[in-house]
This record gives C-alpha cells, sequence and structure tokens, in this order.
C-alpha cells in the first residue's frame, strides 16, 4: 500500500493527488491521508479536492499505525520511539523531482510532488479529474464568455499571506514588478491585441497597479469559490502566473498544451532545484532577464 499525505492549500492537493493517480496507474493500491485538517490550530486550510467528482479513498487510522501514522495509541507509541521510519519517505526539496519513489512499496509519502514530471503521461487522465465545475456564478460565466472570445492572457498575483514575514523569505522578491513587466511585454510582441485578465488576493492593490485600457481585475469569487478562479484561468489563451501552485494549475489544466506559458525563473528563495516549471514554459527572472 501506498499512503499519501494531503496537506496545504488547493494546489498542493492537487499535486498530492495525481502523484497518487500516478501509482494507481501502475497497479499500486493507494490510500490518502487526510489528518492534516484535523488540527485547526495547526493550519486554517481546509481539504477542497471535494469541488471535483474523484474519488479519495481515505487511509484508517489501523492504516496510519502500520507507518507510525495517525492518532492512536500504537500510531503516538511508535512516533515517540522513532520506529517506522524506514516506511516513511519525506519529499527533499533540495533534490527536485525524485522518481526513486516509484520503486517503493509499502511507504507513506510526506511532500508536496511540485512537478508534472510525477503524472505527465497520465496527463489526460489528470485532466478528465481536474474538470471545469458546471455550475457557477453569473459573473465567473461572463468572464468566461469573454476570457474566450478575447486574446486572453491571465495574470496571476500572489499576495496576502505571501507577503508575512515567514512566506516572504520563502516566496518573496521572486515574482516582482519588474518580472510581470517583462512578461506583459513579451506577451504584446507574441499575441495580437491581448487583454489580461489579472487575478489576485489583493484586488485593490491590482487596480492601483495595472490600469492600462486592456487590463482588467477579476472580482467574482471569494475565499469559498476562488477555485473558480484557477479554472478561468486555465481558460485564457496565455497566462503569467506567479511562483505559486494555485497558477501553475490555471496554466497546466488549459488542453491546449502548446500555448504560451510565462512563468519564474526560480521559485522558492530557499531551494536551487527548480523542477516545478515545466520545460516548455518561457522564464523570466525576478529583474525581468529571460
Amino acid at each position: 500500500m501506498i499512503i499519501i499525505e494531503i496537506s496545504g492549500g488547493l494546489g498542493n492537493q492537487m499535486f498530492q493527488y495525481a502523484l497518487g493517480q500516478k501509482f494507481i496507474s501502475m497497479g499500486k493500491e493507494v490510500k490518502y491521508d487526510l489528518s492534516f485538517y484535523n488540527d485547526r490550530v495547526q493550519t486554517l486550510r481546509q481539504f477542497e479536492l471535494d469541488i471535483f467528482d474523484l474519488d479519495c479513498p481515505v487511509a484508517s487510522n489501523s492504516e496510519l499505525s502500520r507507518f507510525g501514522k495517525g492518532n492512536s495509541l500504537k500510531s503516538r507509541f511508535k512516533q515517540k520511539l522513532g520506529w517506522d521510519k524506514e516506511k516513511i519517505y519525506e519529499e527533499n526539496l533540495d533534490l527536485g523531482y525524485q522518481p526513486r519513489i516509484f520503486e517503493l512499496d509499502d511507504i507513506y509519502l510526506s511532500g508536496y510532488w511540485q512537478s508534472e514530471l510525477y503524472f505527465k503521461d497520465i496527463r489526460e487522465q489528470i485532466l478528465s479529474i481536474y474538470r471545469l465545475p458546471e455550475e457557477m456564478n453569473e459573473k465567473s460565466r461572463k468572464f468566461l464568455l469573454r476570457i474566450k472570445e478575447d486574446n486572453s492572457v491571465s495574470i496571476h498575483v500572489r499576495r496576502g499571506d505571501y507577503l508575512n514575514k515567514e512566506n516572504y523569505r520563502v516566496y518573496g522578491g521572486i515574482c516582482t514588478n519588474c518580472y510581470y513587466k517583462k512578461a506583459i511585454e513579451y506577451m504584446r510582441k507574441c499575441i495580437d491585441n491581448p487583454k489580461f485578465y489579472i487575478f489576485t488576493n489583493d484586488s485593490e492593490w491590482a487596480k492601483m497597479q495595472f490600469k492600462e485600457n486592456d487590463m482588467e481585475v477579476v472580482e467574482c469569487n471569494n475565499r469559498n469559490n476562488s477555485y473558480l478562479d484557477m479554472f478561468l484561468m486555465s481558460s485564457c489563451k496565455a497566462n503569467i502566473i506567479a511562483n505559486s501552485t494555485f497558477s501553475w494549475w490555471g496554466a497546466w489544466l488549459s488542453s491546449g498544451q502548446e500555448k504560451l506559458v510565462i512563468a519564474p525563473k526560480k521559485w522558492f528563495n530557499n531551494h536551487e532545484i527548480n523542477d516545478i516549471v515545466c520545460e516548455s514554459w518561457i522564464k523570466i527572472d525576478s529583474q525581468g532577464e529571460i
């Protein structure tokens, strides 16, 4: 059995679940550990994969205890003594893509697995799982129609939680004004009459930054249905993404694999290897250099 920990926000959950689908395609039994969301003190995040029509078999406490996980007395005893460490594989972000995990069995996998290399060969299967929801609010539906009619380019700007001290140390100073300026210039050279749709968790700031006539800040979804922004981005003909898994999926979920995507050359400040940015995407650094 392979047990995969689900943690973090929607984008990370989608990576973790997609990894599980790769193991299933190899004929292995996979279950998921959702206990990360049980401790509301530890995280404000919620399990969000239920927005999709998918099968997510959850590991039981007895199954988790085999790996020293879960809340049973047996698990806590094993954790205290450090037992079963060989049954837990923790992702090392400094190594990037780690294909050796596919050689493992009877293992608990903890990590984010942020690379299409883990499931690129089952892309069509993943696209069939992460489908555009049929129910959308009226404003989102109107934006979708316009996005499909225009030479639409999404711009994703992650602020909010990325500005706090801890997150800024990891993610800050990467998607700078220079990054976005160069990305927009590049899109203007490649696309006739582009229309830029800005997606962000700080719309008031974005309105001050993106003022040109061919730019519009999308304000139709809140925290409870923010996933709709991901699918609006995926419907755009091109994407400028942030170092955020949310906009990564907005770009990757497009049915057109050859569409133009611009991504930051660096994803983290504290890890050098960057396997999350797809090979075909254009990479720009914080100084605006390609």
